[in-house]
């Protein structure tokens, strides 16, 4: 979660990644986090919100780097400061890899944004029509392909729509069906390389960024939105994630993610997965404008690690900061991870998702 507050989480086809989450009305802290394999690898993004900390060991059990995401107010459920992890099939193991520092840009939401115009977008190919059409008749989600850049050339653009048309596939209809049934419409997906949203917000800056918001704002104001603002070759994996916090906040009013965590269903996963809330239901209200970090002192994880295999020797462990993040990450793991990973330990997880979403 990062800068305000909307979630956010990206991946880049191209081995870089900088990352995404929520965003919201705060300041914001985009941050590009990279991580680079080699050239014949399987994307799996991973996103955190601000303040997850990624803890990576290979073979030899040696910790990778990690970096810790600046502090904003949460008018997003973004995260900002979220490593991209590129998995790897019996290849080289990430521990390898650098994560480099993320940048911060600040911004005010008191003083609001300043709209960006889009800048020239290739145009839609023939087939990325047909795909978004599909999407819409199939799955009843919105893909907007004119002035969104969706990739360069028909074989692109048909590669990406189709990553959101695989996360569609593999989420239950549970999900599906609730974040079409939204009151601010069906679920709706951009694409570009600004993190722009459709009013021209850029609540990360102008970085590529993956990210969930039920809020807009431009030059007619701000209002409630349902949108997933993808980076140009986002993964299915990554979609599924963003998807996945649309549905935990499909209950909540513009910018009030925190309050999903007061929902049955969600204190129904953390009694099951070993969360505990530790501040009153009336601490949670009043942080959900306050800083993540402010939020993320209310919950402590006493579950098991939530650590897997990456194909290649070695392990890797992730840590969330917060119940709402720790929903997607497991969620995105369990119905989106490649075919060729093995399934992760984390039995309950797995038995939450199957008795309340399958």
């Amino acid at each position: 979660m990062a800068g305000g507050r909307h979630p956010t989480w990206q991946e880049n086809g191209n081995g870089h990644s900088p990352n995404g989450g929520l965003a919201g009305h705060g300041t914001s802290g985009p941050r590009a986090f990279y991580l680079a394999i080699s050239a014949i690898s399987v994307l799996f993004l991973l996103m955190t919100v601000a303040g997850v900390i990624l803890a990576q060991t290979g073979a030899n059990g040696s910790p990778a780097a990690t970096a810790k995401p600046a502090e904003t107010p949460h008018r997003e459920f973004a995260e900002a400061g979220a490593p991209d992890i590129e998995i790897q099939a019996g290849a080289l193991d990430p521990s390898s890899s650098t994560v480099v520092s993320p940048r911060t840009a600040a911004s005010s939401w008191s003083a609001g944004p300043t709209p960006v115009a889009p800048p020239a977008a290739p145009a839609a190919a023939a087939e990325a029509e047909r795909l978004a059409a599909e999407a819409a008749s199939t799955y009843g989600v919105r893909i907007v392909l004119e002035g969104q850049n969706w990739g360069i050339g028909e074989e692109a653009q048909a590669h990406n729509v189709g990553a959101v048309i695989s996360a569609m596939e593999r989420l239950p209809d549970t999900v599906i069906s609730a974040v079409v049934a939204h009151p601010q419409g069906p679920l709706t997906f951009v694409s570009n390389d600004a993190g722009r949203t459709p009013d021209g917000w850029q609540p990360y800056g102008d970085h590529p960024m993956t990210y969930y918001t039920n809020s807009d704002q431009g030059p007619g104001g701000y209002h409630a939105a349902n949108l997933v603002v993808l980076s140009v070759g986002a993964t299915s994996s990554s979609i599924g994630h963003e998807i996945l916090h649309a549905y935990t906040a499909r209950n909540a009013g513009p910018d009030d993610y925190a309050l999903s965590l007061l929902e049955p269903e969600m204190r129904s996963f953390m009694l099951a997965t070993g969360w505990r809330q530790v501040g009153s239901d009336d601490e949670v209200r009043a942080a959900k404008d306050q800083p993540w970090s402010v939020l993320n002192a209310l919950y402590v994880y006493e579950g098991l690690p939530l650590k897997y295999s990456t194909g290649s020797g070695g392990s890797t462990t992730l840590v969330a900061a917060n119940p709402f993040e720790s929903f997607a990450i497991a969620g995105s793991m369990y119905y989106t991870r490649p075919t060729w990973m093995p399934d992760p330990e984390w039995a309950a997880y797995w038995g939450w998702f199957q008795s309340h979403l399958a």
